[in-house]
């Protein structure tokens, strides 16, 4: 058997990573809901691989807190309550805090933008804390699915606009203020969303189990009907 080749060995790296992209969206998307079980082999089925790749691609999400590996039981989409919710709330603020402050002691350039949390981090010059803050959000994605990208979880234009002008002028004060008040903000429509994103959840779920009960009668009715000889 032939070596192989440094692109060869890196294949397998390159594939399961880009499963692992394509599975954390789905859950992102709420396509792969919270708490719901991962199929290894209906997984490999949909992206047309076997196994191998999926099984480290889910490995990769465990390390990500994204999915959870249970002994004898499988792999399910992580499914977080509300109290989980305000602790990642609680660090997001406290994150967004410090790199106002950041931004104001170095008078980095700050612009408004659709992630503000992600132009505020880079701004901060701390070279860690876009990936912290990366990481809380990915979780806060996980719960809330495409809510957490609506208008009202996310600060306006008008308030990020404030805010940049706030540390522009090292009115750390202000700015800071308006950051608070925003969290509040989100905070009070997180509940509203989340809330709603449960009640789907709850019937997404009752749905599928009246589903997989008419399915395994209607397979009970098949296996009667045979062995009748009908």
């Amino acid at each position: 058997m032939n070596p192989e080749t440094p692109i060869e060995t890196l294949r397998p790296k390159m594939l399961y990573e880009a499963l692992a992209d394509a599975i954390r969206e789905q859950i992102f998307r709420h396509q792969l809901m919270p708490g719901a079980p991962l199929d290894e082999f209906q997984l490999a089925k949909n992206y047309g691989v076997s196994r191998t790749p999926i099984r480290e691609a889910l490995k990769v999400l465990a390390s990500e807190g994204i999915v959870e590996l249970q002994a004898r039981r499988g792999c399910f989409v992580v499914r977080l309550d509300w109290d989980d919710i305000l602790q990642l709330f609680d660090l997001l603020e406290l994150l967004e805090d410090f790199a106002a402050r950041e931004v104001a002691q170095t008078r980095a350039t700050l612009s408004p933008g659709p992630a503000f949390w992600r132009e505020l981090a880079g701004a901060s010059g701390n070279v860690f804390l876009s990936d912290l803050m990366e990481r809380l959000v990915a979780k806060l994605r996980l719960a809330f699915g495409p809510q957490f990208d609506s208008p009202e979880m996310q600060p306006s234009l008008n308030c990020q606009s404030a805010i940049v002008q706030a540390l522009a002028a090292s009115d750390i004060r202000l700015a800071r203020k308006l950051l608070a008040d925003q969290g509040k903000t989100r905070r009070h429509n997180g509940q509203q969303r989340f809330a709603q994103v449960s009640q789907h959840l709850a019937a997404t779920q009752e749905a599928q189990l009246r589903q997989s009960a008419e399915r395994r009668l209607a397979a009970c009715a098949r296996e009667t009907f045979s062995a009748a000889g009908v």
